[in-house]
C-alpha cells in the first residue's frame, strides 16, 4: 500500500480524534453499566462524532468542516457533561480549551473558549463558594493564557519556517523548490493565457566567479553573490520573481512579453556591469533568455534557456542571447 503524505492539520485532526474517541470509550461502556443513560446519550454522541470524523478525515484529506464539528464537540461535552453531572466534572473544561487552540487559528479558539467558559460558569450550581468560584475561574484562565501563548507562538514560527524553506539563505533570494513551485504555477496559468501572453524565463550565469573565489576569497564571492541577488531584486517589478538556481546561476520567471523581457535582460546585464563590487572586482553576466512555448514542461523551458546562456558566452560572455524555438 502506498504511503500518503499528510499535512500537520490532518495530522492533528486525526489525532485529537482518535484520541477523544477512545478516551470517551470506556467512560460510554461505565455509563452503559451503571444504566446513567442521559450522559451515556451524550458519551455516545462524542464518540460517534469523533470516530467519524477520523473516517472522514481519513479518506477524503479535507480539516475544515472536521475542525468546525470537533470545536462544537468539545464545548458541548465540557458544558453537557457539567449540566448533567455537576461541577465535578469541571476537568473536563481543560483538555476542552487545549483540544480549541490545536484544532483552530489562536484568535478564533480564543473567543469560543470565552464563550465555553461563560456558559459553564452559568450552568455552575448557585451552591459553589467563592473560594470554589476562584479556583474554577482562575485555573481556566491560566490554562487559557498558556494555550494561547503556545499556539500563537507556534503560528508564528510555522509562517518563519515556511519562508525559509523557500529562501535561499545566502542572497535571500527564492531557492530551487520555490522556483519549482512557481514554475508549476506559471506554466498552468500560460496554457490558459492567449498566445501573444508568454512570459518569459531568464537564466542569469556570472561569468568566470571562480576567478572571485580563487582569488580574493570565498567571504568575497558571497559578497559578490549577495550584492547582485540585491542589484537585480531592485530591478524586478511585483510581477517578476528571482530564483537563486544554482551555485552562481540566477533566474528570473518574468510574466512580460518578449520585448519587454529583453529589455529586463539587458537592463539586468548592464547594471552588473556598471556596479562597484568591492575590492575591485569587475562582475558581467551571460544571459539566456527563452520564451514560453505551448505545452513544453518546465526543464524543457529551462533547458532552452540554458543553451541560450550557453551561446551567450561561447560569444565573448557579458551577453544576452535569445533561445530559439
Amino acid at each position: 500500500m502506498k504511503y500518503q503524505k499528510r499535512s500537520s492539520e490532518e495530522q492533528i485532526v486525526l489525532s485529537i480524534s482518535a484520541a477523544a474517541s477512545l478516551c470517551i470509550l470506556p467512560f460510554l461502556v461505565i455509563r452503559i453499566y451503571n444504566e446513567d443513560w442521559s450522559i451515556a446519550l451524550l458519551d455516545f454522541v462524542a464518540v460517534a462524532t469523533t470516530a467519524g470524523l477520523f473516517g472522514y478525515v481519513y479518506f477524503t484529506k479535507r480539516t475544515l468542516f472536521a475542525r468546525w464539528v470537533l470545536s462544537i464537540i468539545c464545548i458541548a461535552i465540557a458544558a453537557g457533561t457539567i449540566w448533567l453531572k455537576g461541577p465535578d466534572q469541571i476537568v473536563w473544561v481543560y483538555p476542552a480549551i487545549i483540544c480549541l487552540f490545536f484544532i483552530l487559528p489562536p484568535n478564533l479558539a480564543a473567543l469560543l473558549c470565552a464563550i465555553n467558559i461563560a456558559l459553564i460558569g452559568y450552568l455552575l450550581p448557585a451552591e459553589m463558594s467563592v473560594i470554589e468560584n476562584a479556583r474554577f475561574y482562575f485555573s481556566t484562565l491560566v490554562t487559557f493564557i498558556f494555550s494561547y501563548a503556545f499556539a500563537d507562538r507556534m503560528l508564528y514560527q510555522q509562517a518563519q519556517l515556511q519562508i525559509l524553506s523557500f529562501k535561499d539563505p545566502l542572497t535571500n533570494a527564492g531557492n530551487r523548490r520555490a522556483m519549482e513551485e512557481k514554475l508549476i504555477d506559471l506554466l498552468k496559468e500560460q496554457r490558459q493565457q492567449p498566445a501573444e501572453k508568454k512570459a518569459c524565463l531568464l537564466l542569469i550565469d556570472l561569468d568566470e566567479f571562480k576567478k572571485i573565489n580563487d582569488k580574493q576569497g570565498h567571504a568575497c564571492g558571497d559578497d559578490v553573490l549577495k550584492q547582485t541577488a540585491a542589484l537585480i531584486e531592485h530591478i524586478l517589478t511585483p510581477e517578476q520573481c528571482l530564483f537563486r538556481f544554482g551555485g552562481e546561476e540566477f533566474v528570473v520567471l518574468a510574466s512580460n512579453n518578449i520585448e519587454q523581457s529583453i529589455a529586463l535582460a539587458e537592463n539586468i546585464r548592464q547594471t552588473i556591469n556598471d556596479f562597484p563590487f568591492e575590492q575591485n572586482v569587475r562582475l558581467t553576466v551571460s544571459i539566456g533568455l527563452a520564451e514560453y512555448q505551448y505545452d513544453e514542461t518546465g526543464l524543457e523551458w529551462l533547458a532552452r534557456a540554458d543553451v541560450a546562456m550557453y551561446q551567450a558566452k561561447s560569444a565573448g560572455r557579458d551577453l544576452c542571447c535569445l533561445a530559439g524555438s
